[in-house]
């Protein structure tokens, strides 16, 4: 018998907070408390409570505040970018892909015909192999992945690469991440997601963000929170 504490599961509070985050999905919380009570089992519950209240404090209702005296207090790209990283986030820890890094992946016995490793290149190869199969954005195109068709095509739609609608939702996911990467990791903000027209890109490829706005992707990644517990429940 595990030991482990469950903290989320069947408390009051936290499901006031999930039914807050995703009431988007429900009619009604009598409906919502029926679908928690056809989760698998007490883990899952615990596991839905903690992801609906982390979304609903990191994303939905997690304005980024700043206390300088020339400023407001909540700068839409600002707040924007904290979001998108807690967004993306909460997508990738859904995946239930146990994480292997990329020494074990090569020791791993499928791939122990991969030595001798000749020089760099090769080794580079491996590592994008490595990348597409255990890589973040692999969970992120995953979640992603498991959207209805109607939500993964309004999405695509509101981008343009050189004139051109994306073609699949995968394509749109590596523009997002490179978003979230570039924020991540040098603190440019993220203007993608706004009321207004965002042109980004280099000079072989223009990006066109057409009025983007934040609350469509929150809108698809509660769809999917929902597709994807609903998947662990009893009925389906």
């Amino acid at each position: 018998m595990s030991n482990e504490v469950l903290k989320f599961y069947d408390n009051d509070t936290f499901k006031t907070d999930t039914y807050e985050a995703l009431s988007s999905q429900f009619e009604d919380r009598e409906t919502f408390e029926e679908y928690y009570s056809h989760l698998n089992n007490d883990q899952v519950k615990d596991d839905f409570l903690r992801v609906g209240s982390a979304y609903l404090f990191f994303v939905k209702a997690g304005d980024w505040h700043v206390n300088v005296k020339r400023s407001n207090s909540v700068i839409s790209y600002f707040t924007n970018s904290f979001k998108l990283v807690s967004t993306l986030s909460i997508t990738e820890g859904l995946n239930n892909k146990k994480h292997i890094d990329f020494f074990q992946w090569l020791n791993k016995k499928e791939n122990r015909n991969l030595f001798p490793i000749a020089n760099k290149k090769d080794l580079q190869q491996h590592y994008s192999l490595y990348k597409t199969e255990y890589g973040s954005i692999h969970n992120v195109k995953d979640f992603f992945n498991s959207l209805s068709e109607k939500t993964k095509l309004h999405l695509c739609k509101l981008v343009t690469v050189n004139g051109n609608d994306i073609e699949n939702i995968e394509e749109l996911i590596k523009l997002i991440y490179s978003a979230r990467s570039n924020f991540a990791h040098s603190t440019k903000h993220t203007l993608e997601f706004s009321d207004c027209l965002h042109y980004s890109g280099t000079a072989k490829k223009q990006i066109v963000w057409k009025k983007f706005k934040l609350e469509y992707l929150l809108s698809a990644v509660e769809e999917g929170i929902f597709l994807h517990f609903k998947k662990l429940s009893k009925s389906a």
